[in-house]
């Protein structure tokens, strides 16, 4: 199915992002429409896989990092993404252009966790480098 959005579909997942547990009510009068044009673009978007997943944001970890894993040439990056993805503490992995072939976004209650996460990264066949970046502030 193609997922060509309307303007509509663009105005109500920028406020979705914003808050994935406001109301069909509340998203209709914002963008001034029904409730049920509402629900039924929301169950359209996720069936046709525009809408992927509702989640949350935590605040809850002390620190939450960037870390950038090169893999070696000749392994498939998924293989490596999907072993990190299932970890406690990960956030969201992304397989990436460029010089870092994997982008991890972790939290963690102090550095002593964050290391471990970033030895256990390395400790993964096929990785042959990391580099972690603080995130130092989030803007919503």
């Amino acid at each position: 199915m193609a997922k060509t959005l309307t303007d509509l579909d663009r105005k109500l997942l920028a406020l979705l992002r914003l808050n994935g547990r406001e109301s069909f009510v509340n998203l209709a009068d914002v963008l001034a429409t029904s409730e049920g044009t509402i629900r039924s673009r929301v169950k359209r978007l996720c069936e046709s896989g525009v809408i992927r997943q509702f989640t949350i944001r935590t605040t809850g970890a002390n620190l939450k990092a960037l870390i950038e894993v090169v893999s070696d040439t000749d392994v498939d990056t998924s293989t490596v993404a999907e072993k990190i993805v299932a970890w406690a503490g990960v956030e969201v992995v992304y397989e990436t252009s460029g010089s870092d072939d994997i982008v991890v976004v972790v939290e963690a209650d102090d550095t002593d966790e964050l290391n471990a996460m970033v030895e256990d990264i390395r400790k993964l066949p096929n990785v042959r480098s990391t580099r972690t970046r603080l995130i130092l502030k989030e803007v919503v």
